[in-house]
């Protein structure tokens, strides 16, 4: 599937440059490649990372007009999985591509309707992630990793400009990732996940109007097999240290929970911006979105089987018995503002108007105390001076007609910065309303309300960098999944809940980075948090928290090799980690199983010869002299001792 894949793209990149042969070429332009043609072998490409260039949508609508040059650097590369380029800062299902959460809780930027359903949101990008390149030669990267024991991702990008004004793309990520519980074959899968974008942009001869386009579609599909069978495994919510206890990491004697299970979500997204500008002080723009998420959960499961589920009832919703939960949100976004420059400063006011429908599969509209097919009306503004991202002032604001409101503001300099936000949002569908196999609930929430503080400072002194920084988080109405276990047998125990009092996270942070010797740099980041309140209970977090690594870097043979290699370390604190419910693809609140903390330590060399860069990478070296690995979620073991490989090579013609 892997290779079929493969082909595929470099079947497209052959027909799109064949084509795009046809396309008349500006005179300048036509010397210049001329030119390129008769240079002799001995000298340099004038075509490179330097020459292909890209930018983000929000520098255009916010008028912060800055281009990026390829990233060629070998610096990380190593760093593939998602959790672990996100700093460690999510918990997963301990494999790529499972549904994660984040450790610390997040502000919402959405403050209207969403299905709430986003544990997959890691392996979606967005319209704001899509890059918009500038080349003055046709730009291709292909980026394969083989991580051991069936861990496959490809990644294609292709762009090009049409003209100088002009240009397109698109972007292909392939997913296949094989179980390491139980896998009997090669290609048993644990994720498949299929992304791909294509995009646009153009602007007019004199510059005053310009127009981005693409389209997104992400299908994300994932065996799910529920954690392995948990009896007689914990005592007092602590890991049996017994023979028992390492049932977890004996291959010959664990089991899984699920066999028959899988969740799958679909995304797909079209998206418009366009501007044009009537003076430096006056633009008008235009944006559109069409949105679509469709969260499913599947099982195959048999009348006599039904008993063995982990889950704690069945609901009769008069269908098969099979298993096929739905949920789908569908929205269709306007966006319309004005926009400038007035000296300095920037402004934007808008109005947006948000078409949402959401369709329950087994629950009629009628039932519901709420709307789920209705017209939502915004309107907003941004404010910035400076402009430049070093040294600026901004503030922000929106409201809904409802009462949902987000508003912040932040300053920042060289050496400072503090922020300030506030966000009152709607709680989400699958959170008010839920009717499934195994699950049903209608609840009554009120709008949750988050703020958050936080400040720091940026400081060298010689080779030292040092960043430290606090945060305040007041969460109010706060909406969490919570499991009681204190229920009578055949009742649900996982249910949503409205947290009764407020809740403060306190987290002091502490980042570090110093160069020494010559090459030498050991890096880190350190946390330490703390939860507070009346409802305190609804949210667990390590106590500390800390990442570090320590690398040599060198360029060797007159600079036809550049390399990195080192170590990286991730520990945190035991804690009662959320545990994960498939059935609903949330993650909630426990007490019976406490996390233990354990280090994680990975050997990575990365390199680059010419434009090509590879990497090799030792995951959890630790377990290698240790009985057991480590958790990633209660029940489900994180990355065991593995080696990875990847590569990335990039062409300019």
């Amino acid at each position: 599937m892997q290779l079929r894949s493969i082909f595929i793209i470099l079947l497209l990149f052959t027909l799109s440059i064949k084509g795009f042969s046809q396309i008349e070429i500006p005179e300048e332009e036509r010397q210049e490649r001329i030119g390129s043609e008769i240079l002799d072998d001995s000298t340099k490409q004038i075509y490179g990372p330097t020459t292909t260039r890209y930018t983000f949508e929000e520098n255009i609508k916010f008028n912060m007009p800055h281009y990026w040059t390829i990233d060629t650097s070998v610096y990380d590369m190593h760093k593939f999985q998602y959790t672990v380029k996100e700093n460690n800062l999510y918990q997963d299902l301990g494999n790529i591509g499972t549904a994660v959460q984040p450790i610390y809780p997040l502000l919402p930027t959405q403050i209207g309707a969403t299905s709430g359903f986003n544990v997959y949101d890691l392996y979606y990008r967005g319209p704001d992630q899509i890059r918009y390149y500038d080349t003055k030669s046709p730009y291709s990267n292909l980026g394969v990793t083989w991580g051991g024991q069936g861990r496959a991702i490809t990644e294609v990008t292709y762009a090009r400009n049409i003209d100088e004004r002009a240009g397109i793309g698109f972007d292909f990520r392939g997913l296949y990732i094989d179980k390491q519980i139980l896998r009997v074959r090669r290609g048993d899968r644990n994720v498949e996940g299929t992304y791909y974008t294509g995009y646009g942009h153009y602007k007019t001869k004199d510059g005053k109007y310009r127009l981005l386009a693409n389209f997104v579609r992400n299908r994300h599909n994932v065996d799910e097999y529920g954690g392995i069978f948990r009896d007689d495994v914990t005592e007092n919510g602590v890991l049996n240290q017994g023979p028992e206890g390492y049932i977890y990491f004996d291959e010959d004697r664990r089991q899984t929970v699920l066999a028959g299970a899988e969740t799958d979500e679909l995304r797909t997204n079209y998206h418009l911006y366009h501007q044009y500008q009537l003076s430096d002080y006056l633009q008008i723009y235009h944006q559109y979105d069409r949105y679509k998420q469709q969260n499913d959960f599947i099982d195959d499961e048999s009348q006599e089987d039904r008993d063995l589920r982990p889950f704690d009832n069945y609901i009769d919703v008069g269908d098969t018995v099979n298993v096929k939960d739905r949920s789908k949100l569908v929205y269709r976004q306007h966006e319309l503002g004005v926009k400038g420059d007035i000296g300095k400063g920037f402004y934007t006011l808008y109005y947006k108007a948000r078409d949402v429908d959401f369709e329950y599969k087994y629950i009629n509209e009628g039932e519901l105390n709420f709307d789920t097919d209705y017209l939502e009306n915004y309107a907003g503004f941004n404010l910035r001076f400076g402009n430049d991202s070093v040294s600026y002032v901004k503030a922000f604001g929106e409201y809904k007609l409802g009462g949902e409101y987000k508003v912040g503001g932040e300053i920042r300099n060289s050496w400072f910065f503090a922020e300030g936000y506030s966000t009152k949002y709607l709680p989400g569908y699958v959170q008010r309303a839920y009717l499934g196999r195994h699950d049903e609930w209608i609840e009554s929430f009120d709008s949750p309300i988050s703020s958050r503080v936080s400040s720091g400072l940026n400081l060298k002194v010689g080779p030292l960098r040092v960043k430290p920084s606090a945060e305040y988080n007041l969460l109010t109405n706060y909406i969490y999944f919570n499991q009681n276990t204190d229920v009578e047998e055949g009742e649900q125990t996982v249910l949503p809940e409205q947290a009764s009092g407020d809740i403060s996270v306190v987290k002091a942070k502490l980042e570090f980075d110093y160069n020494f010797g010559k090459g030498f740099n050991i890096n880190g980041l350190g946390i330490y948090s703390n939860v507070s309140g009346g409802s305190a209970g609804a949210i667990n977090v390590p106590e500390l928290f800390g990442n570090a690594q320590i690398s040599y870097h060198d360029i060797s043979f007159e600079g036809n090799l550049e390399w990195q290699v080192g170590f990286d370390v991730h520990w945190h604190s035991s804690y009662y980690a959320n545990g994960y419910d498939p059935a609903i693809m949330q993650y909630y609140t426990q007490s019976s199983f406490k996390v233990p903390d354990f280090p994680v330590i990975d050997f990575f060399i990365n390199a680059k010869i010419n434009r090509g860069r590879f990497f090799l990478k030792y995951n959890n070296l630790l377990e290698l002299v240790r009985d057991r690995g480590y958790f990633a979620t209660p029940y489900y073991i994180g990355q065991t001792s593995i080696f990875d490989f990847g590569f990335k090579w990039a062409f300019y013609d």
